[in-house]
């Protein structure tokens, strides 16, 4: 049977929301629930072309970013001279800001989902680049606190998020290349700025070296320029009579004063704390594109998402930057659509408006601004925080089974793509709108920690950041004090840095053929046990081998954790299970060299690297029973005959 044809339908006008087909997701009005219209919204990778500017420019921003902040160490002790205060209170100024980049998440999350990745780049450009300007200036410690640790730790805080998220939207089988190209940045910077830190500080002081990142972070304001607004589209079953697609949520405003006994039909309609906090519904509550767009469809009473209903054809309609797209996005999608089985059993049509060609270079695309999509939620898909290999995920081999290509059409994309409500789609004013609320409410509710293995691994998290940062700030002056030569002491985290790239990519590929929580378990184990060990011997050999023991393995705590989330909770729960891991990640990170540098003033340099590797090790020793705990819990929580969906 040959496949139905797409239409294409070239007006010349702006395009709008349609106004969707009848899909109601329960028949019986539930107790809780709330009758609320959706529509279905995807993002279109471009899969290669731009797409490389972009991941160039996101290494360069992760570079430059990372470079600044985790280098701290060369800065530390002329601080401390200059103000004339311990080194473990000018320790806690970076430890407040990288807390901040970690704690802030949720929050710059928030803020892309609102306004885009290019708006959120450009302003944590301009926020850490002027905080750090204005600490060139700074007389005493309070001011310190507040503008290099509070306001540039926010401002690292969304350029991290902007310039680590948002490659991934431009590719799709490429993806995870594409992302470990722009997070080797990370590693990088730190190799290169590390060296470069300390050379400066000798001839001229921490002050003008901040200057000097105040201008370099200002440079990111320009790369940013790269991260134009993807193409979107609107999709919505039609039909001849103009009916509505409906979804029942969680009811907010009645949450308060419904019974909490009366939850045995409704358990999935009751709204948690965190969605009466921010009055929005989470991402877990609303169905996928594909649900909304699937015939055949069949949801329980306890599962968002669309009843059948007979429908003539699926209708997508573009939401272009300009109003209108170009002949090559329109080629694209159509040659998207082409590997699509959707248009085997159903009419297809799209309606743009294609634009005029326009013959222009690099330089020219870079300076056509392109407004943001107000229509585009980034942040509703399931997969926005996954690194991975995506053939490892269950979703996506279902979406390649059902083309004969190694390519998938628009199944993936509507399979992890939440619907939006019509209210929160037409909203255009104001900064927290629905689309920065349900981002808070998914990421910051605690609900996952009601499972003891996720408990376990948010606690381990916490504790390896504890130790985490101990090397990257002290290594230099640690080994200085033994007498080992300064040019070498120099050098130390360079390679940490360096190695740091290298596990990255390593460790990554070994996490897609083994367990990817084994994999960091054993890396966290070697990470604290040579920080340990790190003592047993202070020749220059040793030490260069210590720092590329720990820097290897040490990188699976960013390159494995989404992995190792998607693998324990399921695609669904990831970023759910992200806001909260970061909030851990944060609480540890600001009490981490702190605590070293007093136990460095009290004992000695020895006693804070033991006491750091020992906070790293015991983190990895936790993680022994969580996987044995997570079966128990998936199997308790999981009535018989159903899978998990991942």
């Amino acid at each position: 049977m040959s496949p139905k044809p797409i239409l294409v339908k070239n007006e010349n006008r702006k395009s709008i929301i349609l106004t969707p087909s009848r899909i109601v997701s329960r028949p019986d009005n539930l107790e809780g629930g709330e009758e609320t219209e959706i529509a279905a919204q995807i993002l279109v990778p471009q899969e290669g072309g731009w797409g490389w500017v972009v991941v160039a420019a996101s290494f360069l921003s992760v570079f430059i970013l990372d470079g600044i902040t985790f280098t701290f160490g060369s800065l530390i002790k002329d601080m401390s001279n200059d103000f004339d205060i311990s080194d473990s209170l000018i320790a806690f100024v970076n430890s407040l800001a990288i807390a901040i980049y970690f704690i802030a998440g949720p929050m710059a999350s928030a803020f892309i989902n609102r306004f885009g990745f290019r708006s959120c780049i450009m302003s944590g450009s301009v926020l850490s680049s002027l905080s750090l300007f204005i600490s060139y200036f700074s007389t005493n410690f309070p001011s310190l606190c507040l503008f290099y640790g509070c306001f540039a730790g926010f401002g690292y805080c969304l350029i991290n998020m902007a310039a680590g998220l948002v490659v991934g939207f431009y590719f799709e089988k490429l993806r995870s290349l594409a992302l470990a190209i722009a997070t080797c940045g990370s590693s990088i910077g730190i190799m290169v700025f590390f060296p470069l830190n300390t050379s400066l500080v000798k001839l001229a002081g921490w002050r003008t070296v901040t200057l000097l990142h105040s201008g370099l972070l200002g440079m990111t304001y320009f790369l940013g320029m790269t991260f134009q607004p993807l193409l979107s589209f609107t999709v919505a079953k039609t039909t001849e009579d103009p009916t509505r697609t409906v979804t029942y949520l969680p009811n907010l405003s009645t949450a308060a004063v419904r019974p909490m006994a009366s939850r045995s039909k409704a358990e999935g309609l009751v709204p948690t704390a965190t969605e009466r906090l921010f009055c929005a519904v989470s991402n877990l509550n609303f169905p996928t594109a594909a649900a909304v767009v699937d015939d055949n469809k069949f949801t329980s009473d306890t599962q968002p998402g669309p009843s059948t209903a007979a429908v003539s054809k699926l209708t997508l309609t573009a939401n272009a930057p300009q109003g209108g797209i170009s002949p090559r996005q329109l080629k694209q999608f159509q040659s998207i659509m082409s590997r699509t089985s959707i248009q085997d059993k159903k009419t297809i049509e799209i309606t743009v408006t294609v634009e005029p060609p326009k013959k222009t270079g690099c330089c020219g695309r870079l300076c056509n601004w392109d407004q943001h999509v107000p229509q585009s939620r980034p942040m509703y898909r399931d997969d926005v925080f996954y690194d991975g290999k995506l053939d490892k995920l269950p979703v996506y081999q279902k979406s390649k089974m059902t083309t004969e290509t190694s390519k998938t059409g628009l199944e993936y994309q509507l399979a992890v793509s939440r619907a939006a409500t019509a209210i929160d789609l037409r909203e255009r004013r104001g900064v927290f709108t629905t689309a920065a609320r349900r981002v808070l409410a998914t990421m910051m509710d605690p609900k996952l920690l009601k499972k003891k293995s996720f408990l376990c691994l948010c606690f381990a998290g916490m504790l390896i950041y504890v130790g985490f940062l101990v090397p990257y700030v002290y290594i230099q002056e640690k080994n200085i004090q033994v007498g080992i030569d300064p040019q070498h002491c120099s050098l130390f985290v360079s390679v940490i840095g360096f190695s740091n790239a290298a596990g990255r990519l390593i460790l990554g590929a070994v996490a897609c053929y083994f367990d990817p929580l084994y994999v960091y378990m054993f890396a966290m184990l070697v990470s604290g046990i040579s920080t340990i060990a790190s003592n047993l011997s202070f020749s220059l050999y040793y030490q260069y081998l210590y720092c590329f023991i720990f820097g290897f393995f040490v990188s699976s705590v960013a390159s494995l954790r989404s992995m190792v989330l998607v693998t324990l909770y399921g695609l669904d729960n990831l970023t759910n299970a992200t806001g909260v891991v970061l909030l851990f990640q944060g609480i540890g990170s600001l009490i981490s060299t702190p605590i070293a540098g007093i136990l460095k003033n009290l004992y000695g340099f020895s006693v804070s690297f033991y006491i750091a590797g020992i906070f790293i090790t015991i983190g990895g020793l936790i993680l022994l029973p969580v996987k044995a705990m997570s079966i128990r819990e998936q199997k308790g929580s999981i009535p018989v005959g159903q899978t998990r969906n991942s």
